[in-house]
């Protein structure tokens, strides 16, 4: 029954989205994935939201983009991370680490309640980007960024969806379909690495209410 709400709301942005001339492509191949990140002017992805060309071929990570008839407007990743038995600190220190080889120390701290909740099986939505001539549709914005929940949600099994944003953007949390707000979540170590902030906050969904949205709200009303 889930997946059908899913499946309807999908359909439903789709829908919308087709009555403005738009289509949406998931992109899992690595080979052609520069030539459509550039047509959306994205010069680079940053570190902490980058997916490898493997994680693209296996399946535990995608890249959505919305397309005006053959040109990408719009983009953002999605990657699937199972925990297993370690907290979210240890793995998000690790994963900073990784990123930033070149330093000793990254992340200084991640908090309590971050660590406390954000467990077992992940989605990170990263690397979001919109066409500077097409900046500016809240609502277009919005329906993608719950698309690519919901897409995400059919391909993989998960306890919380999370994503990164700056606080200045902090009311599109609602836009975006998130109802956890964890404010100054990670403190990074100096220098704080570039496009990266104290105040940043991530945005969290478990699975339990992402259960009961799909499953309550009229399809396109996410």
């Amino acid at each position: 029954m889930e997946r059908n709400s899913i499946l309807t709301h999908m359909r439903a942005i789709e829908d919308r989205f087709n009555a403005e001339g738009l289509t949406l492509y998931v992109c899992t191949d690595p080979e052609e994935l520069p030539a459509l990140l550039e047509d959306v002017g994205k010069k680079q992805v940053h570190p902490m939201s980058e997916v490898s060309a493997e994680e693209l071929r296996s399946g535990r990570a995608l890249w959505l983009f919305l397309k005006r008839q053959d040109r990408c407007i719009t983009c953002i990743s999605a990657k699937s991370v199972d925990l297993g038995g370690k907290d979210f600190g240890n793995y998000f220190r690790g994963l900073a680490a990784s990123r930033y080889s070149n330093r000793d120390q990254v992340v200084e701290s991640v908090s309590q309640p971050l660590v406390d909740e954000l467990r077992g099986r992940l989605i990170y939505f990263g690397g979001i980007e919109v066409a500077p001539d097409e900046r500016g549709g809240i609502r277009r914005l919005g329906d993608f960024a719950q698309y690519v929940k919901l897409l995400a949600a059919t391909r993989w099994d998960f306890d919380w969806m999370y994503t990164i944003i700056a606080y200045k953007h902090r009311r599109l949390a609602d836009d975006y379909g998130f109802n956890g707000k964890y404010r100054n979540a990670i403190s990074w170590a100096d220098p704080v690495p570039e496009g990266l902030a104290n105040d940043q906050m991530i945005l969290g969904l478990n699975a339990v209410h992402f259960s009961h949205i799909v499953s309550s709200v009229e399809p396109g009303n996410l």
